[in-house]
């Protein structure tokens, strides 16, 4: 019983140790990277080294054909992206302007929640959104005019005057400090860009298909001129971030699997010297040590067995709990997320990657520790262990 609760234990606090923390990973990249930058997109080859209009592209209906070819693919948002100098009286910042489909960018970005002041952009209007924090340092209210000043296509000059129909808190406090979302018709025309794109946006909905999904787009447009960018090349600071809490992690688990060892160790230790007495008896009336051997052996695994099998089992509602029901965190860490643009709650996941690996790590320790019983038997000295 003290062997089948320290693993059973162990189990349960690796498993959901490790799902908390993948959980977290998972809900970080789809704050920043799902709901703004999106998995996948798909640019003219030469944009992502020099991310100018003259590297745009038009609207491609076979382009469109081959990114809808692939199963997983829900959906494409066009998105046309440059930069600008923003102007309202005396007050003066550079921005990045986003021509968006209304509709379909909404369901992506959420935006009409996202509005703290004003409505939300129609397909056909001639005013725009601005980041909260961008209107704050503009000192510019819903119903005012912002100038916008830029470079257009092949060098054209891009200026206009646009009403702020709506303000827009975004989660993430760098992109609110500098984003102006228009009609992609709007931005169009600004740009001197009729039909022009600078990105298409790949929808889909398990963040673990990005690199597959990439690979497929690639594969089909080889021999074109347009090229699919996975989240992790458009992002790596990201990346860097999250290697950078898994190194963490990875020692903190490392710790918690030494304390599982132990555990296991010190009970399999106990229940060999115990009984070396019943063995010494069970060897002098005939009975050969390597039977004795292998009915330790199976008597441990079965034990060890049993008890991943209930820890396995125990952890199943625990994980699905919070994975539903997940962590908020509070105070100076929230904050911190929140100024990342990330949502400050803890979710697990309910991969099944993370059993596995989990019970097989478990396993590898107690396939270790049930080395001693057979090492000890084997060395057995019998006269001694019968004066025990």
């Amino acid at each position: 019983m003290i062997t089948v609760t320290s693993v059973t234990l162990a189990v349960i606090l690796a498993v959901f140790v490790r799902s908390l923390q993948e959980g977290s990973y998972a809900k970080m990249i789809e704050n920043a990277v799902g709901q703004f930058t999106g998995y996948v997109q798909v640019h003219q080859k030469d944009y992502w080294d020099d991310q100018s209009l003259d590297n745009g592209m038009e609207i491609n209906d076979s382009l469109l054909e081959i990114i809808h070819s692939i199963p997983q693919i829900i959906g494409v948002n066009m998105r046309l992206e440059s930069i600008a100098l923003a102007s309202n009286e005396k007050n003066t910042k550079g921005v990045l302007v986003m021509g968006i489909n209304t509709i379909s960018e909404d369901s992506m970005l959420n935006l009409s929640n996202k509005i703290i002041n004003g409505k939300y952009l129609n397909p056909n209007d001639s005013s725009i959104l601005i980041g909260s924090k961008l209107a704050h340092f503009l000192n510019i209210v819903t119903g005012d005019t912002l100038v916008l000043l830029g470079q257009g296509h092949w060098g054209q000059s891009a200026i206009g005057a646009y009403p702020v129909k709506g303000i827009v808190k975004m989660p993430s406090v760098e992109i609110d400090r500098q984003i102006v979302f228009m009609p992609i018709k709007l931005a169009q025309s600004f740009y001197s860009f009729p039909n022009g794109i600078t990105s298409m946006v790949v929808k889909f909905n398990d963040a673990t298909l990005t690199q597959s999904i990439t690979n497929k787009l690639n594969n089909k447009l080889k021999r074109s001129d347009y090229r699919a960018i996975p989240w992790q090349k458009m992002s790596p600071e990201l990346v860097q971030e999250i290697q950078s809490d898994r190194s963490g992690g990875i020692f903190m688990i490392a710790v918690l699997y030494m304390i599982i060892a132990f555990g296991v160790f010190g009970t399999t230790l106990m229940m060999t010297e115990e009984r070396k007495k019943e063995f010494a008896v069970m060897v002098a009336i005939g009975t050969q040590k390597t039977k004795l051997m292998v009915v330790s052996l199976y008597e441990n695994l079965l034990i060890n067995g049993l008890a991943i099998l209930i820890g396995t089992l125990l952890s199943i509602p625990l994980v699905y709990y919070y994975s539903i029901n997940p962590m908020r965190l509070s105070g100076d860490a929230a904050v911190s997320m929140e100024n990342l643009g990330i949502e400050p709650i803890m979710p697990t996941t309910l991969s099944a990657d993370i059993f596995l690996h989990q019970i097989i790590v478990i396993l590898i320790i107690v396939g270790i520790a049930i080395l001693y019983p057979l090492i000890s038997l084997g060395r057995m000295n019998v006269i001694n262990s019968l004066r025990r």
